[in-house]
């Protein structure tokens, strides 16, 4: 009895002093992280947006800047994933690997070996996103509360999802083709209806459309990608499939045709959206 007094004891005192190890620890590491911030290279927004494709990939999350290129064959998803947050803040994307499903800490660890600097605004002060200042205004905050919990007769997001209906949400998709981002399209879908169309990318063969002036010999063709997200606003997403008679939602502007528009690529970015579900909820 005495012994297993004794060997009960020890454990306690061994948890405790291994429990305050931890702590110190912790503790210490976020000193040594803040004064190793201070240590790192100052990076602008602008020194960050020019680090954006797959030669050179840098990325900032959380006020931390990263070279992840080296990473990018690695990746366990697309390259398409990785090169969308290129040359960008990135903290939603990390924070949100599935909707309010963050990076794992493994992955955290291994995103380390890949600091570069710390990211500064145009006085030199440190950055924030507004994905890290402001809060999450999605469902998920309350899902401890008991009101939160719907029953499967009340919670229409599952109703939805089991007879294979998009849910309310956000969507971004990608269209590739030959390991280049050519489109890379955004939109809310209310009650099966689009809205807040647009393109967070649009390029083709080098050309950045979205970059394109009046006056530039392509920009017609990006003033009918511009009609598309118009007409397509509060219409429901089925009528995306009339992209492929485009000429049905552009104009002939300045002798292009729809041919050129090439639509195709504006429905898969959408279907793809589609496929890879809610980008953040409403």
């Amino acid at each position: 009895m005495t012994l297993n007094k004794i060997a009960y004891s020890a454990f306690i005192a061994f948890m405790a002093s291994l429990f305050t190890m931890v702590s110190v620890n912790a503790l210490s590491s976020g000193e040594r992280d803040e004064a190793a911030d201070d240590e790192l290279d100052a990076i602008t927004l602008d020194e960050l947006a020019e680090h954006d494709g797959a030669e050179s990939c840098w990325k900032a999350i959380h006020g931390r800047v990263y070279d992840v290129t080296d990473y990018i064959p690695d990746h366990p998803t697309d390259e398409e994933i990785m090169l969308e947050w290129c040359g960008r803040e990135a903290t939603e994307g990390w924070d949100n690997k599935r909707p309010d499903v963050p990076h794992s800490p493994r992955a955290e660890g291994m995103l380390e070996e890949y600091l570069v600097g710390r990211l500064v605004d145009e006085e030199g002060e440190p950055f924030e996103s507004e994905a890290a200042t402001e809060p999450s205004d999605t469902v998920s905050q309350d899902t401890d509360t008991d009101e939160a919990r719907l029953s499967p007769v009340d919670d229409e997001r599952l109703h939805r999802a089991l007879l294979g209906l998009p849910l309310d949400g956000r969507y971004r998709g990608v269209f590739s083709d030959g390991g280049e981002m050519q489109v890379n399209v955004q939109f809310d879908l209310r009650d099966g209806r689009l809205s807040n169309v647009s393109y967070r990318h649009l390029a083709y063969r080098g050309v950045d459309y979205l970059a394109l002036e009046e006056g530039d010999e392509l920009y017609p063709v990006m003033v009918q990608h511009q009609q598309i997200t118009e007409r397509l606003e509060g219409e429901p997403v089925t009528r995306v499939f009339a992209l492929y008679e485009p000429e049905r939602m552009v104009d002939d502007i300045d002798g292009y045709s729809g041919a050129t528009l090439r639509g195709n690529k504006v429905i898969s970015a959408i279907r793809d959206a589609l496929n890879r579900g809610v980008y953040s909820w409403p």
